[in-house]
């Protein structure tokens, strides 16, 4: 096994990612990390906006916060 030096380029790693959007009936939703569905919104814009903001309050441990505004 080759040993590593600082120098050499971080080690690739496969990242999947699947699309966290879909329509359903018209109504949009969107799929997060906690495993729950969010939704409906009227249109994909309007799931992307609330995505977004989900993700910032997740990323600072504040997802009581949108909880409590839907």
């Amino acid at each position: 096994m080759a040993t590593r030096r600082k120098d050499d380029p971080p080690m690739s790693r496969s990242r999947y990612r699947t699309d966290r959007m879909v329509c359903d009936g018209g109504q949009w939703f969107f799929f997060t990390r906690e495993k729950t569905v969010e939704g409906p919104f009227e249109c994909r814009e309007d799931a992307v906006e609330h995505l977004e903001v989900y993700i910032r309050l997740a990323a600072n441990d504040m997802l009581h916060q949108y909880a409590m505004s839907a």
